[in-house]
């Protein structure tokens, strides 16, 4: 091979590595608080969505991993962890628009175009109000090691009176 052939074939793998991570970052990690401004009207949205819900029987762990975001790849090992443990604490675990079998039962959430980002994981009191929503982990490498969600799933009585939004984290987000 000439030398020419090896730098520009070198030259790629380098190359083509960076600017693919340079698009992910661009497109897909960023702050939810840039992508939410109002915690509180998003937390409402939520439970909009979860409160017209038929499917939902609470106290719920309910995942938002949409097919069709690149995240969910990112996010699917540390939810189905969350849904073991949720699950064995005494949740009801669902998760919205998909069929993956390792998230609990899944329920169709008509117009989830509207929410502003996802992944997205939602838990509930037994009464149906939302105890926390917003961001599984901080960071883009979602696991349990950044977990945003560790503290709530510890069962339904340990759940905090006030809505917790998270939000104020840096992680993979795909936006609608």
């Amino acid at each position: 091979m000439k030398k020419g052939k090896w730098l520009t074939l070198v030259g790629l793998a380098v190359v083509i590595p960076l600017m693919s991570s340079y698009w992910f970052q661009r497109t897909h990690v960023g702050s939810l608080i840039e992508t939410v401004p109002n915690s509180l009207e998003y937390a409402q949205l939520w439970q909009a969505a979860i409160d017209e819900s038929d499917g939902l029987v609470h106290p719920a762990v309910i995942h938002w991993l949409p097919d069709n975001c690149l995240c969910r790849i990112l996010s699917s090992k540390h939810a189905s962890q969350i849904t073991h443990t949720a699950e064995q604490n005494g949740f009801n675990v669902f998760q919205i628009n998909t069929h993956d079998s390792s998230l609990g039962r899944s329920v169709d959430i008509p117009d989830m175009t509207q929410m502003p980002f996802s992944p997205t994981i939602v838990i509930t009191h037994p009464d149906g109000q939302i105890a926390y929503v917003g961001a599984y982990s901080d960071g883009v490498r979602c696991n349990t090691g950044n977990s945003m969600v560790e503290s709530f799933i510890g069962g339904p009585n340990t759940l905090p009176v006030q809505t917790v939004v998270g939000l104020d984290v840096q992680t993979c987000r795909c936006l609608p």
